[in-house]
């Protein structure tokens, strides 16, 4: 499991890096990351609902779901 996590934040760390590169990540370039990850607009929102319902960023428990939908990717 730990390898999956390492090699799913390891994607999003490329991710990064070629977006910095390329003067930041955009909306839409987050966007096609999130989509890429099977995560769609009513998924989103989903997310943003509970993370309020949670108290925490929406952003950073859609990171969490992210990272998740990489690493099963791997299996």
């Amino acid at each position: 499991m730990a390898d999956l996590l390492a090699t799913a934040f390891d994607r999003i760390d490329d991710f990064v890096a070629v977006q910095r590169a390329a003067g930041g990540p955009t909306t839409e370039t987050v966007e096609l990351l999130q989509r890429a990850a099977g995560v769609e607009r009513e998924q989103r929102m989903l997310i943003a609902q509970r993370a309020a319902a949670f108290g925490v960023p929406a952003d950073a428990l859609l990171l969490g779901v992210l990272v998740g939908r990489m690493s099963t990717e791997l299996l």
